[in-house]
């Protein structure tokens, strides 16, 4: 089977690297090759992020114990470690296998073979830490207009931004017909979502690569583009399990933005979910149509309380409806504020600039940061102390920090 790997090679020798960067450019199991030569006994943060599938070390006769210290120094989580070196003694190899490295191999090189073992190992490591499936997250609007869509988008751009284990994360924007995260993330989507529904007969890892953009930060977008049109009944339920099927394991975490709908898709994608996170606001209206929300999701799809957080957007503790009113409609829920904070939000969306990516500092990407960190983790927890928006008056801009 085809194989997408993204293999980083290190080594002391700049011709060394470049020579098997070359062989190992020729089989085509291997996608994405990076060589780097090492100036010294460690890889400086932006050799490992993001994190390859794999390192390969190697190893002439000047480095053989300069690369045990560059191993040593590599932080956990490790991708998969393997060594090419001409001398291959038995010191050598027990030294390699109490570092944890996989395979070493002899030169001259097998080419084929050395790329197909590697693929084998990072697929059998693959497999080890996705045995569970990945974490499935979905936003949806309790009302029309929640900012879902901005949540759903900046929270993506967060866990990238703090996972620096497996920093690769899919964000997938369900409305077909007027999705928005593709302008959020300045991406141009050419073949997405819906030709990925309909060829989802043939989709795997490799293939899913077609139809998704990839953001700076390593964020996978997979949306419809501009030219494909569909309506929503021509979606399928099964279509959608389908690619929900072809999908589970590729990622540690798959984000979906959700329209403002229930249907046999949208319900498929819900009931699957590990979280779902409930977008809304302080106005009555809001209110109204979270309990209507809510009880859909309880008593129709069955999906309970502890998968529920829901996200007061644009928090003012001045308005009338407080979190104190929030916590005694819904006393079951965890729930979690976002400061009110409209001009930076239009700013973002308008340029295409995430928040948590352009400024993390701001009470609203502090936010952001704080909300990607509740939904990674295993228990959903309350907001205890809603982070305040600045003032925007002109003694408030004088005062202001950078960020």
């Amino acid at each position: 089977m085809l194989v997408s790997l993204e293999l980083l090679i290190v080594g002391r020798s700049r011709e060394m690297v470049e020579e098997l960067t070359q062989q190992l450019d020729e089989p085509q199991q291997i996608l994405t090759l990076t060589p780097y030569v090492a100036p010294s006994n460690n890889l400086p943060d932006e050799a490992l992020y993001p994190l390859p599938d794999a390192i390969l070390c190697c190893v002439n006769t000047d480095w053989r114990e300069g690369v045990w210290e560059l191993i040593e120094a590599i932080p956990n989580p490790r991708p998969p470690l393997f060594i090419i070196t001409p001398n291959n003694d038995m010191d050598f190899l027990r030294m390699a296998m109490r570092l944890g490295v996989r395979d070493v191999f002899t030169l001259p090189l097998q080419a084929e073979e050395t790329a197909n073992a590697i693929a084998r190992l990072v697929r059998e490591e693959r497999a080890r830490r996705g045995a569970a499936g990945s974490r499935l997250i979905s936003f949806m609007n309790t009302k029309g207009g929640s900012g879902a869509s901005l949540i759903a988008a900046n929270v993506a751009i967060a866990m990238a931004l703090r996972a620096r284990g497996d920093p690769r994360l899919l964000l997938m924007d369900f409305d077909f017909q007027f999705g928005g995260l593709p302008t959020y993330l300045d991406l141009k989507v050419r073949d997405g979502l819906i030709k990925a529904l309909q060829f989802v007969e043939a989709l795997d890892e490799v293939a899913l690569r077609a139809y998704i953009q990839r953001h700076d930060t390593q964020v996978h977008l997979l949306a419809a583009a501009m030219d494909e049109i569909i309506i929503p009944e021509d979606v399928s339920p099964a279509r959608v399990e389908a690619m929900l099927e072809a999908i589970n394991g590729i990622y540690s975490n798959i984000l979906v933005d959700l329209p403002h709908r229930i249907d046999a898709a949208i319900a498929a994608i819900l009931q699957r979910s590990d979280v779902i996170a409930l977008a809304t606001q302080q106005t009555i209206a809001h209110l109204h149509e979270t309990k209507r929300l809510i009880f859909l999701l309880h008593k129709r799809l069955n999906i309970d309380s502890e998968r529920l957080l829901l996200v007061i957007n644009r928090y003012d503790r001045r308005a009338e409806l407080g979190l104190k009113e929030f916590r005694d409609v819904f006393p079951t829920l965890a729930i979690q504020t976002l400061p009110n904070d409209y001009v930076r939000a239009s700013e973002s969306i308008n340029l295409g600039e995430p928040v948590c990516e352009k400024a993390p500092k701001s009470p609203l990407g502090i936010g952001l940061m704080k909300l990607a960190e509740v939904l990674t983790s295993k228990t959903l927890i309350s907001d205890e102390e809603p982070i305040e928006p600045q003032q925007r008056g002109w003694l408030s801009l004088l005062k202001r920090q950078p960020t």
